[in-house]
């Protein structure tokens, strides 16, 4: 079971890497933004309010949803093994994006190299701020921030909740047996006993990260402290810190070894990480960020809102080809202990 389990997500972060995203007409993250919205809006319209408590409906009705639908394609695409099994590994890959977010943020370091209006241009689809008159540095800057922060948010977390979630598959079903599976198939309607034996795992594992990226959306969407959002888009926000929180601190620690291991300044990595983390209105977004500001010896600004690191080095655009690097080195390290303690485990 344990090795069904790491071939789905070894599969999903090949799709991924290889593939990229699906199309925006088919992508789950994409019709999660559109349920959000429609959602929100009949919630206000039957309640006439947006307090904390409509919030958590919202968030509630759209994890229902979304991982319903997951088990209806687990279902249908059971009919053939392998059909099913590549089924939910697309799915499962379209919770993270190693590919696009890379991809992104490099295209920001080609147009800076072409034209600076153009690259304010290319930044501005990655971050909220006004980006018309950034100069170079604060281009650069912009782009390692969204970079590394989403580290955690597009890579790290959902493949961690993916592991949980299909970890505790394999305990339930090491420690139970078959009372749980039973329970699990006639609670879903599942079928086949001897075949959703290792599925449970994956199962669980998908809804997992399909929940994780509802909640994660979500924030993106109505995590904000307008007065549009900052009653209704409480709940998603604080859930969405609570979530990210371990796997924020996790990414800060494997960038300050993926900067020991590509030369760069690990020990400000990890100083830089402790001292400036803290400065964020995000409890989370500072550790990715302040490691890798440490690491590059460079100072990430959002005027007005915060400064990470110490400007030793200048802001010029191959340091955004040096935080790409820090970020492949850091995922490929979080990955490789993600399939190889498990497969260990197996061994011996």
């Amino acid at each position: 079971m344990e090795i069904e389990f790491l071939i789905v997500i070894f599969t999903a972060v090949f799709i991924d890497l290889t593939l990229g995203e699906l199309p925006t007409s088919i992508h789950p993250v994409v019709w999660m933004g559109k349920f959000i919205g429609k959602i929100r809006k009949l919630i206000i319209n039957i309640g006439k309010n947006k307090n904390r408590f409509s919030g958590f409906i919202l968030t509630l009705i759209i994890l229902i949803i979304f991982n319903l639908f997951l088990v209806f394609i687990l279902y249908i695409s059971s009919i053939n093994y392998i059909f099913h099994l590549i089924v939910i590994s697309i799915i499962i890959s379209t919770t993270f994006a190693i590919k696009s977010l890379v991809k992104s943020v490099l295209e920001v370091y080609f147009a800076l190299n072409i034209d600076i209006n153009k690259a304010r241009i290319v930044v501005s689809y990655l971050v909220s701020r006004n980006t018309s008159e950034l100069s170079q540095g604060e281009v650069v800057s912009a782009a390692i921030e969204t970079l590394t922060e989403n580290i955690t948010d597009s890579i790290i977390s959902p493949i961690f909740y993916i592991f949980i979630g299909g970890s505790l598959g394999i305990l339930l079903l090491t420690n139970f047996g078959d009372t749980v599976i039973y329970s699990f198939l006639s609670l879903s309607g599942l079928i086949g006993i001897g075949y959703y034996q290792f599925q449970l795992p994956i199962l669980l594992g998908a809804m997992a990260g399909i929940s994780y990226r509802v909640v994660n959306t979500l924030d993106a969407m109505v995590g904000y402290k307008d007065l549009e959002n900052i009653d209704m888009g409480w709940f998603p926000a604080r859930l969405d810190d609570v979530i990210n929180y371990i796997p924020a601190r996790l990414t800060g620690l494997l960038i300050v070894f993926s900067s020991l291991l590509l030369g760069f300044d690990y020990k400000s990595s990890w100083k830089v990480m402790m001292v400036d983390s803290g400065k964020t209105p995000s409890p989370n977004s500072g550790y990715p960020m302040a490691a890798a500001a440490g690491a590059l010896g460079i100072q990430l600004v959002k005027p007005n809102v915060y400064k990470l690191g110490t400007p030793e080095k200048d802001l010029i655009p191959e340091m955004i080809k040096k935080a790409v690097n820090i970020t492949m080195v850091t995922v490929m390290i979080f990955l490789l202990s993600i399939f190889v303690i498990p497969i260990m485990v197996i061994i011996f």
